[in-house]
């Protein structure tokens, strides 16, 4: 008896801790959903020390490195000084890090290690970016092994092979950005309607967007295009090589990629002015496809 009670005494603390370390996770999403990133990013790193393993150690820090971009994009957003901003970048890229040496299975320390590096890049200029592109394209691979499914690695994919040069100065391709881009839009899509996703992410429309108005494919020359990439398709063997092809398993639409675009974006417009209480996020979201539209 008294042997049970002893053993009682190590795993009641351990169980008290796991369930503590999942309330403080919870706590801080619904933080970051109002834009309480200070908040957020405080409560984490104070509950580090009590966490219950390395795997719950990860769970914070991937999570700190994410309220910490985002402080970065506000103070990027409210034009402070470009050295307090990349200092945020830096600091979130140690919290992945940080995450990956606790639980190097857990796929989102990757990614946001990788969404740091990239706002660091796109903050320093176009050279600096350039020089991030390729450690940023491998951590997001890596994240790819880990989950074939994590629609934010073909998201941010997607505005790489956008926004960077093609060869021989890197290895931007617009074309692979459109299918990587729907990749992320229809895999999340079909998430959510399973239930294993809470939400739907409107800036992966956005962006997708973005990467058809600058592709600018006729409806025609999107048909054409379409049956050469079939083959390509069923060749692919890793998770990039497919969602860069993903175009070519896709029945679409009979229209333009600039008619499409402004689809996606009015789309967007339509169903976010029906949420009447929109977290951070989704005002970000709606605001941006507003600014879209005005654009084009």
């Amino acid at each position: 008896m008294r042997r049970i009670l002893i053993l009682s005494l190590f795993i009641l603390p351990a169980s008290l801790a796991l369930a503590a370390t999942a309330q403080i996770t919870a706590q801080a999403d619904a933080l970051d959903l109002k834009g309480s990133y200070v908040e957020a990013r405080k409560l984490l790193l104070d509950a580090v020390p009590g966490a219950a393993s390395a795997k719950e150690q990860a769970e914070l820090y991937w999570r700190a490195s994410r309220e910490t971009l985002n402080l970065g994009d506000k103070a990027d957003d409210a034009k402070k000084p470009q050295g307090d901003i990349l200092a945020l970048f830096t600091e979130g890229e140690g919290y992945a890090d940080k995450a990956i040496a606790a639980d190097p299975q857990n796929d989102l320390g990757y990614y946001w290690k990788s969404s740091n590096i990239g706002r660091w890049g796109q903050t320093k200029g176009i050279l600096n970016s350039l020089f991030k592109a390729g450690p940023m394209k491998d951590l997001l691979v890596k994240e790819l092994s880990l989950n074939v499914n994590r629609t934010d690695a073909y998201y941010v994919l997607g505005q790489l092979y956008r926004e960077l040069p093609g060869w021989p100065v890197s290895f931007g391709n617009i074309d692979a950005a459109v299918s990587l881009g729907r990749k992320a839009v229809d895999l999340r899509n079909a998430q959510f309607q399973a239930g294993t996703e809470k939400d739907l992410v409107y800036n992966f429309s956005n962006e997708l967007a973005k990467t058809l108005w600058k592709r600018n494919w006729s409806a025609d020359k999107r048909l054409a295009e379409q049956k050469n990439k079939t083959e390509k398709l069923a060749s692919a063997t890793t998770a990039l090589d497919k969602g860069s092809w993903y175009e070519a398993s896709v029945t679409l639409k009979n229209m333009s990629d600039r008619d499409e675009a402004k689809m996606l974006v009015q789309a967007v417009v339509a169903d976010l002015q029906k949420v009447a209480d929109r977290n951070a996020d989704q005002n970000k979201d709606l605001k941006k496809a507003v600014d879209l539209l005005n654009g084009w």
